[in-house]
């Protein structure tokens, strides 16, 4: 997994911030766990554009999967499909979730305006988490 120092390949996303960015990697679209982590990113979204940071989330999941998430929970960010997962693979984050799949393990990087990680997490709590990335950011700003 990338480390604080470490560039984030902004340039393999198919959507490209402009500026800071959260991005933030999950298991998979429609789940208990994911739904409530990017309705909680959605919930604070405004106070991250307010402080000049963009969202993007990242699954494995095929793009028509993640459009009828983001549709399905209203999300005002934008949601990117690593199909193939050779992203998810190249950072580190895949993982064997055993009857499921191999799913991009649950992580997120804060990045500056030049795609440079400022802070990463490996997210254990998804309900907590987008709380703790609002404050790192709120402090960073």
């Amino acid at each position: 997994m990338l480390q604080v120092g470490d560039r984030f390949p902004v340039e393999r996303l198919p959507v490209q911030p402009n500026g800071p960015a959260v991005v933030y990697f999950y298991p998979e679209a429609m789940t208990p766990g994911c739904t409530i982590e990017a309705k909680g990113f959605n919930d604070r979204y405004e106070r991250f554009r307010e402080a000049g940071y963009e969202v993007i989330g990242v699954s494995v999941d095929p793009a028509d999967k993640n459009d009828e998430f983001r549709s399905t929970c209203g999300l005002d960010f934008p949601l990117v499909s690593d199909e193939g997962a050779k992203l998810t693979t190249d950072l580190g984050l895949l993982k064997d979730y055993g009857e499921y799949g191999w799913l991009a393990r649950r992580a997120t990087f804060l990045l500056d305006d030049e795609g440079v990680v400022q802070q990463a997490w490996d997210v254990t709590d998804s309900a907590t988490h987008p709380d703790d990335v609002l404050a790192a950011v709120t402090r960073s700003t």
